[in-house]
């Protein structure tokens, strides 16, 4: 995705024309090889172009701040036709310089991406660190991360999510708020359902849109351990279903008798007394307990995170009334040097009624975990899935990371199978953008094929 070379100042300066290239050139309906085919002509040619100014061009200015003595270093240049490109170097070059001179430090970047579920997408994100207490050096930095995404399949997507430490870190509350319409898929309620293939026989291509609004509030009840209300709120709206049956299947004969559609038959109820409705309305109240050790939230070197969420969704309020447990523990610990082994462990358990919204099935795609699977792919009433991932610091601001992991989807404790855990692993290669917040580019691999992914920050 992104290409960052080092060796020289000008040839570093060759990163952001290739992001500014990705930017302008058209999005098409063309196959991965031929955009990487133009990628390469057009930063091949863009490359010559600097260089060959670069003698003549360029110089370096060091800039020193007067009161805090921060020193930044600036490639200016002579040639107006060149200066938009170097602003554009120069700020991505002093993007994650530490501002002690400012109390919030925010951002943008921008480019271009590809993964299973979107097709060739533009995106962006913007990051920001700012401080409640700028006056105690040990309080850890809040954090805003926000993104946007279009993409040719039809996918819009924008949100932003926060994580904030209070005065004395005594207390924090953290929030994400994302609005995504998007081509959807359905397989239905299993984890069989498309195992074998991933574009299974029986399955409902569809568009959704979706609002989520998630936060908590908690207090300190001891070091490094919270407690607090929390709040999960998700509206679906699904809409252009089309039922994808095999050629001597149709519907309203034989199983689907009574049934008007694909959808209608993957929701009927357990008592045969109608469906769920396609679209709905989710809201659950409860309360969070934490356990953070980390040193920095949402890019650790060490520490250790233990989190358990206990919601009731109530009835009148939701179409149908049940409870979610979730359960998740994380632990960091540096290996040698610049190099960080990662585990996290993730438990969401659904229960309390015989119909679980099918809004709020336990699914791949979720949280940072199952990198590679399609959204939504498999759903049921519970999941428990792990990841253990290596993170190796390399030169400048670059870094490159690995991870293996496994997801079994169930309907409940009688039925889990362990031949059914899913597998995913996959390789990445990391940026850093601001100070401890990375943009990342995931390749995962997985039993029904791969994807890439494209964030700021890490997975977990």
């Amino acid at each position: 995705m992104y290409y960052f070379i080092t060796v020289r100042a000008n040839i570093r300066c060759f990163f952001c024309i290739f992001v500014v290239g990705n930017i302008i050139i058209k999005v098409e309906r063309l196959t991965i090889y031929e955009h990487m085919k133009r990628y390469l002509s057009f930063c091949i040619a863009m490359f010559v172009a600097i260089m060959s100014n670069a003698a003549s061009a360029t110089r370096d200015s060091i800039v020193v701040d007067s009161i805090t003595g921060d020193v930044r270093k600036y490639k200016l240049t002579d040639n107006k036709a060149l200066k938009p490109l170097y602003w554009v170097y120069n700020y991505l070059a002093n993007s994650n310089k530490r501002r002690s001179d400012v109390s919030y430090d925010g951002g943008f970047v921008f480019g271009p991406a590809y993964n299973i579920n979107t097709g060739f997408a533009i995106g962006g994100g913007y990051s920001a660190l700012y401080s409640f207490d700028k006056n105690d050096p040990k309080l850890q930095k809040s954090i805003v991360n926000g993104f946007f995404q279009a993409s040719v399949k039809g996918i819009v997507a924008i949100g932003v999510e926060g994580h904030n430490f209070l005065k004395g870190d005594k207390q924090r509350f953290n929030y994400e708020f994302s609005f995504t319409h998007y081509p959807s898929a359905f397989w239905g309620i299993g984890c069989d359902t498309s195992l074998d293939n991933f574009y299974a026989n029986r399955m409902v291509s569809s568009k959704q849109l979706l609002l989520k609004l998630e936060g908590d509030y908690t207090w300190r009840l001891a070091k490094n351990l919270y407690f607090g209300p929390k709040i999960d709120f998700l509206y679906s709206y699904l809409y252009k279903t089309t039922d994808i049956l095999p050629e001597n299947e149709v519907m309203g004969e034989g199983k689907y008798e009574g049934y008007g559609n694909l959808m209608d038959y993957f929701l009927r109820l357990p008592d045969g007394s109608g469906s769920q409705p396609g679209s709905q309305l989710a809201l659950g109240l409860g309360v969070t307990l934490t356990y953070d050790s980390r040193d920095f939230a949402t890019n650790a070197y060490k520490g250790h995170y233990f989190n358990l969420q206990q919601l009731g969704f109530a009835p009148g309020i939701n179409e149908y009334g049940f409870l979610t447990t979730d359960v998740k523990y994380q632990f960091y610990t540096p290996l040698w040097k610049k190099c960080t082994l990662a585990f996290q462990a993730h438990g969401r358990f659904n229960y309390g009624n015989d119909v679980i919204p099918w809004i709020r099935l336990a699914s791949t795609g979720n949280q940072g975990m199952g990198r590679g699977y399609f959204y939504g792919q498999y759903r049921d009433n519970n999941v428990m899935e792990t990841q253990l991932e290596f993170r190796q610091r390399l030169i400048w601001r670059l870094g490159l990371v690995a991870w293996v992991g496994g997801i079994n989807i169930f309907h409940d404790f009688k039925s889990i199978d362990m031949k059914q855990t899913l597998p995913t692993y996959g390789f990445g290669v990391r940026w850093e953008f601001k100070p401890r917040v990375n943009v990342r580019v995931d390749w995962g691999f997985t039993k029904t094929g791969n994807s890439i992914v494209f964030n700021i920050g890490e997975a977990f």
